[in-house]
């Protein structure tokens, strides 16, 4: 079998032996790329801690995962779709157990609306919804379609698929992609400076 990731197999498998350098060097590469993914899913709706809580959990979801051997490269996924992957999952069990806890009640959102420093955090939060709507609007329209659909309409990937018309799999693949191609257009927007100290 070729290895189409051949960096991705050596990492892992250093990872999988027990190399702690190994794993430094894993989030060295893709810290950035987590805290993009639980961003751009939670869309501010909840606080840093919780932010901060939910990267944590990711990335010891995906050590665990890779400890154990769990990645294959020759299976033809790359490390970072295998790591995004690991990330849905945690954010969409984090979203159940929100649903199911009621977290959000109406005592909250009246002391969120008293604290002196909202409307500075809603200023800046438009300010952020401004810079992701730019992102956005850069995007070719089929991944801008599907980024709308599963995000902001929170349809499922077989969902997707019967509305385009086009397998689950590739649904997968162009949210995968689309996900990177707004990654770095959120960098070129200097969208993460407002992230950067809170989450250090």
């Amino acid at each position: 079998v070729i290895m189409a990731f051949p960096e991705d197999k050596i990492i892992t498998e250093r990872i999988s032996s027990g190399d702690p350098q190994a794993e430094n060097e894993l989030f060295l590469n893709y810290r950035k790329r987590i805290e993009f993914l639980v961003r751009i899913r939670l869309r501010g709706r909840v606080s840093t801690d919780d932010q901060k809580d939910l990267i944590s959990e990711i990335q010891s979801a995906v050590l665990v995962s890779l400890r154990r051997g769990g990645f294959d490269p020759s299976r033809g996924k790359s490390l970072d779709a295998y790591i995004a992957g690991i990330a849905s999952n945690i954010i969409g069990q984090h979203f159940r157990r929100l649903k199911k806890e009621k977290t959000v009640t109406s005592d909250t959102l009246d002391e969120v609306s008293l604290n002196p420093g909202s409307a500075l955090s809603e200023m800046m939060t438009r300010e952020r919804a401004e810079k992701l709507k730019k992102c956005l609007s850069r995007l070719k329209p089929r991944y801008k379609e599907v980024l709308l659909l599963r995000i902001y309409e929170k349809k499922s990937i077989p969902e997707i698929g019967k509305e385009l018309k086009i397998a689950p799999r590739r649904v997968s693949e162009r949210i995968h992609y689309a996900l990177k191609l707004m990654f770095k257009e959120c960098q070129k927007e200097n969208y993460f400076q407002y992230y950067d100290d809170s989450l250090k």
